[in-house]
């Protein structure tokens, strides 16, 4: 049975503040050195939603399973972070109330047609979008043997991502959550760059979220209203640093891949959390690891046979078709 989860975030410590320590105890979790190491794995090729949805189910079908079989032998040897991008895709959230589950989503109705899909998830949050030049975390974690609230779990993705944003824009004024409480990261009170959804089953965490690296998505972004907040508008990673003031010693040598982001993403994600971090699917990967790994290949796969069959995905919303 699904765990409700009603509030992403509490506004009521941060709603002026710029990206600092979170409301937490402190601007980390606590080092957690008995915790064995999370496994991470970044994936090559787009996923279809339906397959990433699929394979974090599965995901925690293995975890649920391992942990009732032996509750103190399995103490998070299923933690893992999954790095990725989508094939063009809408989703919506148990937090957005539709008027009607028999109508279509008053968003779905403006991106009918235009080559991208629509999902109604159980994670937190309302529409948004996930595609090609998006880096999306998938975070499957157990927050009891973490020690961890689901709050101070939020708070600690989105300082995280902050963090990252902050560093690699080279822009100071980086908002995370926004100066009016909502959840994500911000580049002003108009402009946001990151969010965060999650759902959780026993305690153990799925969905994740999501960081803007190219520019890619932002005409997908523009055709609808992003998480409810209709005065405010998707950027990213690429155009932030091409607003950074350049200087001796600060300029690029060149905007960061999805790739790269979330190469960059996994040590701090660990750091955040104080735990080891390892590549998922070492040789002679056995037990819990070892069949997250299966599930891991077989997504993989399944993915190229999509979008074999699909003939790719668009670059860009087909408006024609609106």
């Amino acid at each position: 049975m699904s765990r409700p989860f009603a509030r992403l975030f509490s506004s009521s410590s941060r709603s002026s503040a710029l990206l600092s320590t979170t409301s937490c105890s402190t601007s980390s979790a606590k080092p957690a050195p008995s915790l064995p190491a999370i496994r991470y794995h970044i994936f090559q090729e787009p996923l279809p939603y339906p397959v990433g949805l699929k394979l974090q189910n599965d995901i925690i079908d293995v975890r649920l399973k391992a942990k009732k079989k032996d509750p103190v032998g399995s103490k998070g040897l299923g933690d893992v972070l999954l790095l990725l991008e989508h094939t063009p895709t809408y989703t919506t959230g148990r937090r957005d109330n539709s008027p009607n589950p028999n109508e279509l989503h008053p968003e779905e109705k403006k991106v009918q047609n235009v080559g991208a899909s629509f999902f109604i998830t159980k994670r937190g949050g309302q529409v948004t979008y996930h595609g090609p030049g998006q880096l999306v975390g998938y975070s499957i974690m157990d927050l009891n043997v973490m020690e961890t609230p689901t709050r101070c779990y939020v708070e600690y993705l989105q300082a995280m991502l902050g963090d990252y944003v902050r560093d690699a824009s080279r822009l100071d004024d980086i908002y995370a959550p926004h100066p009016d409480g909502h959840v994500g990261v911000f580049s002003s009170p108009t402009e946001k760059i990151a969010s965060i959804g999650i759902h959780l089953r026993h305690r153990i965490t799925s969905h994740g979220f999501s960081l803007n690296v190219t520019s890619e998505p932002i005409s997908w972004f523009d055709l609808v209203v992003a998480c409810g907040l209709d005065d405010v508008r998707a950027t990213s990673l690429h155009e932030l640093i091409k607003r950074a003031p350049l200087s001796e010693g600060n300029i690029p040598a060149c905007l960061p891949s999805v790739q790269g982001a979330a190469k960059k993403i996994v040590p701090r994600f660990a750091e955040m959390f104080g735990r080891d971090v390892e590549v998922l699917g070492r040789e002679g990967e056995e037990g819990e690891a070892g069949k997250i790994w299966e599930l891991v290949k077989e997504a993989e796969q399944h993915a190229r046979e999509e979008n074999a069959k699909n003939g790719g995905w668009a670059s860009e919303p087909d408006l024609n078709k609106r």
